[in-house]
């Protein structure tokens, strides 16, 4: 229900036209009537305990018993001779004969009951969908359409589409109400200035109200057969605009609190049906000059309000667009409310010296804009304003660390975080977490502020906090950039950064035309210009054997030229802790000669020959002092190898949880205290060495590699009395990302490998290096 009045003055001060006529005496004395009727009831009561007693013993309020209180409160209110004294003439000449819009009268009580329930006490939003329920029966009893018992399936679809959007209309209050609890900030002052007193927040409802009454609600309502045949009615348009005024009319009398409110009521009630038949009107507001974008966080964009008025008799719709130069128009670009979700392609509720549509400048240059707002109606008349404001882009984020840019939430959110998918390896199953980074990390996103000419960027800085920070004004931030835009050569816009730019602070020399005495870097007149260019550039975050280390909080502030300053921060793991590789076979020495008959006890192809590889396989966690979770547990896996002197390589199983499988996925061992340094074999006394492996030399064998559970490359094994180097090696990774790669960490150790097993019989070469007889 589009065509619905929202002038701020509908609560104004009065004034004799609002009350002084023999209509408003009428309708004044039917609604003073049964509130006194149920006064003088309620005082019987007060006077008489002993009844009051007994009333309370019977039963326990119940839903029925509010409606039925509803239907007698205004039984005599919504009487036809009654309820149409209070219209004005135009609606009187637009409507004609009463048989004909009859049903539209009958509506408005349940639009006035409606109003009233919702507002006679604080209720969450289930319960208004229980009140939205009742409304909706109502309404569909008196255009002759009663829900059937049980609903029918399209009857269920069309409350659920109710239910969906009264959501829609809702939420705007429960966001402003919660923005006002996490920010409490500013309520002292305006309690002391006397900005909010007792009444604030009674618009509140009828706001609601509003952005429920959209032509999709009222679709739903009727049904679509019956939308479809009233919707075409000329008056159609005020019936609508008739019932936001009974519910605002029913919420105000629910909270009147004496007879005077409730002539206040009635009189603000008249204004609404008069204010729905002000000339089609149209004005655009805001934004003025130059005006600097908005995060909308529940949107995730970048937005400027555009405010106005959209309003006037047989009000449609209105239609926002921007131009660049006045002639080439875009309908595109612009939320409108109720937003959440601000979608849709015009407004649908008019709007008198509010908000029209946040105006979605995300992906939009600086500069000077156009706007055009029509306003239309349901005659086909139009009213079209126009305006023009100066865009002030304000592009302070950041958007990524190594280039890496995947978030859990919008940039917009303080806590977004850093976020990976871990894939599945063998018994680990694929699980999200938080990123960290390590070494020298660039970091990336936008640090501009311009589009006016009274203001450009001045600096920008880069800090750091450990923990989690979103306060830009706290202590303990540690500079680690600083850049300065001080030469005309410095602010050229190829040094702006915006967007996902490299967020840098080292100056370079720059090919440009310029006068003597500069070195030539080309023909002339071009020469080299110093400090003219900023070049992509880290921040070195290993500052010591393991840090920085553990959770931080990025903070970029920039400052402009006319002296205001912007900020933005970001949370991030950095991990400076690389990971422990060490390596050993306790059977022999590196370098020394193994014979696997040592091993092969008994030398049967049908039992494994199990050598054992000792080492460490470690990372230790990011921050001892936090959870034994990702991303502070950031182990990843290692991997063992077996390469043969001029052969093949063969990756070796790993016994872990599930069984075995080519990776490790748990830690081996401990190279001693936090932030040891690995160094492979001298590794202090505290280290712990553990089981890598269990390496089944039948591998080797040519004889009997075809008994292992895993294919052998053919060069790799060797024959019955031969020998050759082969080698172990040992990786082990974490997640942390750098410039360049993961953190890794590797070790190795060679031996001389001798198959002395005795060759069988019947034996040829591919078997045996030394046949019978040679």
């Amino acid at each position: 229900m589009a065509d619905t009045p929202t002038d701020t003055d509908l609560d104004g001060p009065l004034s004799p036209d609002d009350i002084g006529d023999e209509s408003f005496k009428l309708a004044l004395n039917a609604l003073l009537a049964a509130h006194q009727s149920q006064l003088e009831d309620d005082l019987k009561q007060a006077k008489d305990p002993e009844r009051l007693k007994a009333e309370l013993l019977k039963v326990l309020p119940d839903c029925e018993q509010e409606f039925a209180f509803a239907d007698r409160l205004f039984e005599g209110f919504m009487k036809e001779d009654v309820a149409v004294r209070l219209l004005p003439e135009q609606a009187l000449q637009l409507l004609g004969p009463r048989e004909n819009w009859r049903w539209c009268l009958l509506h408005l009580r349940c639009c006035l009951i409606f109003g009233w329930l919702v507002c006679r006490r604080p209720r969450n939003f289930r319960a208004f969908n229980y009140l939205l329920y009742r409304y909706w029966r109502c309404v569909r009893e008196v255009i002759g359409q009663p829900v059937a018992t049980p609903p029918r399936a399209d009857e269920v679809k069309d409350f659920n589409t109710l239910v969906h959007l009264a959501a829609a209309a809702y939420r705007p209050y429960l966001t402003d109400q919660l923005a006002t609890v996490d920010f409490p900030s500013g309520i002292p002052d305006e309690v002391l200035n006397g900005q909010i007193d007792c009444f604030d927040g009674e618009a509140g409802a009828a706001e609601v109200f509003e952005r429920l009454l959209t032509p999709e609600t009222a679709q739903a309502l009727l049904g679509e057969k019956a939308f479809a045949a009233h919707s075409r009615l000329p008056w159609f348009w005020f019936c609508r605009c008739w019932c936001l005024c009974a519910m605002r009319l029913g919420c105000c009398l629910a909270g009147a609190k004496n007879s005077l409110d409730i002539a206040r009521c009635l009189a603000w009630y008249r204004r609404c049906l008069r204010q729905c038949f002000r000339p089609l009107t149209c004005a655009l507001t805001g934004p003025n000059a130059c005006t600097d974008e908005e995060i909308q966080a529940a949107l995730g964009a970048l937005v400027v309000p555009v405010t106005g008025t959209a309003a006037g008799a047989g009000f449609s719709h209105y239609v926002l667009e921007w131009s660049l130069n006045g002639i080439t128009w875009h309908a595109s670009d612009f939320r409108y409310p109720p937003i959440p979700p601000g979608a849709g392609v015009q407004g649908n509720s008019p709007v008198f010296g509010g908000l029209l549509a946040l105006f979605d400048t995300s992906l939009l240059n600086p500069g000077l804009y156009f706007l055009r707002l029509t306003v239309s109606s349901v005659t086909g008349a139009v009213c079209v304003a126009t305006h023009t404001f100066e865009l002030s882009k304000k592009d302070v984020r950041i958007l990524g660390v190594d280039g890496y840019s995947a978030m859990d939430t919008s940039w917009v959110d303080p806590g977004a975080r850093f976020i990976e998918t871990v894939p599945a390896l063998c018994a680990r199953p694929a699980s999200t977490s938080e990123v960290s980074f390590g070494g020298c990390l660039s970091v990336q996103g936008g640090a501009f502020v311009g589009g006016c000419e009274q203001r450009t960027v001045k600096r920008y800085t880069l800090d750091y906090k450990p923990g989690f920070e979103t306060d830009c004004s706290s202590g303990g931030w540690v500079n680690f950039w600083s850049v300065d835009y001080s030469t005309p050569v410095q602010n050229r816009f190829i040094n702006r950064r915006t967007d996902f730019s490299t967020l840098t602070s080292v100056w370079a020399a720059d090919c440009m035309v310029a006068p003597p005495p500069l070195p030539l870097c080309g023909p002339p007149p071009f020469r080299s210009v110093p400090d003219a260019l900023l070049i992509a550039s880290c921040w070195q975050s290993k500052v010591s054997t393991c840090g920085l280390s553990g959770l931080f909080t990025l903070r970029l502030l920039v400052e402009a030229t006319d002296g205001s300053s912007y900020c933005d921060t970001q949370r991030v793991w950095i991990d400076n802790k690389t990971p422990c590789a060490m390596i050993r076979i306790d059977a022999v020495p590196k370098c020394a000669d193994l014979f696997i008959s040592q091993f092969a006890t008994p030398p049967d192809c049908s039992v494994p020959w199990t050598l054992p590889v000792s080492g460490i396989a470690y990372d230790e966690l990011i921050d001892p002092m936090q959870p034994f979770a990702r991303p502070n547990d950031n182990f990843d896996h290692y991997v063992l190898t077996l390469t043969k002197q001029g052969g093949g390589t063969l990756q070796l199983p790993v016994m872990g949880p599930g069984g075995a499988c080519f990776y490790g996925t748990q830690r081996v061992g401990n190279p001693g205290a936090d932030c040891t340094p690995c160094v492979p074999h001298g590794l202090p006394a505290s280290a712990t060495i553990g089981t890598l492996a269990m390496f089944d030399l039948r591998a080797l064998d040519a004889v009997c590699s075809s008994q292992v559970p895993y294919p052998v490359p053919a060069n790799f094994t060797l024959r019955r009395q031969e020998c050759c180097v082969y080698q172990f090696d040992l990786w082990v990774y974490d997640r942390t990302i750098t410039s360049s790669g993961v953190h890794w960490a590797h070790d190795s150790w060679p031996i001389k490998i001798c198959n002395d097993l005795p060759c069988p019989p019947g034996a040829d070469e591919t078997t045996c290096a030394r046949l019978p007889g040679q």
